[in-house]
């Protein structure tokens, strides 16, 4: 496969990755939706992608980058498929991801933390795009990515 096709794919996940995490933020800070912590950690891998997609800019050896893409998208599959399956209540949180007015017992704590709202519970959908949570969007564009990068780089081992 052309390094200039290779070029060309990194600038578009540089592109999705970019756009992925600016509408997170447009959500959050814009529309005023709260993210849970799993909404949190599910812009870490996009944030690797981008700093990967930089790098793929000025480094000669894109399989390596290539590789590091593909654990980079896995590890945006294992969050975002955890949070889908917590979401459709197929399985329980493993840590603490509802809100943190359950154990307390004082009627003014519990005013005052109702007023914060520190914590999402992850069961929550607060947002959603044509009726689909954003980590299960999440969930598809790490999948299709992960398939590219492996297409590619199967394609580009045998060349």
């Amino acid at each position: 496969m052309s390094n200039q096709i290779i070029k060309y794919f990194f600038l578009f996940t540089f592109a999705v990755s970019f756009f992925s995490l600016a509408s997170a933020f447009y959500i959050e800070y814009i529309l005023g939706f709260k993210p849970c912590i799993l909404c949190l950690y599910q812009r870490i891998p996009y944030t690797l992608a981008l700093i990967i997609s930089v790098i793929a800019f000025f480094y000669n050896d894109k399989n390596i980058l290539l590789k590091f893409l593909v654990l980079t998208f896995i590890l945006s599959i294992l969050i975002s498929g955890y949070h889908v399956s917590i979401e459709k209540g197929i399985i329980e949180p493993i840590f603490s991801c509802t809100g943190e007015n359950t154990n307390i017992i004082d009627k003014e704590e519990i005013l005052k933390s109702l007023k914060d709202n520190t914590q999402v519970d992850c069961k929550d959908v607060n947002f959603s795009l044509f009726g689909i949570s954003l980590a299960t969007l999440n969930f598809i564009n790490s999948f299709v990515f992960t398939m590219i990068i492996v297409y590619i780089l199967k394609y580009a081992k045998k060349k």
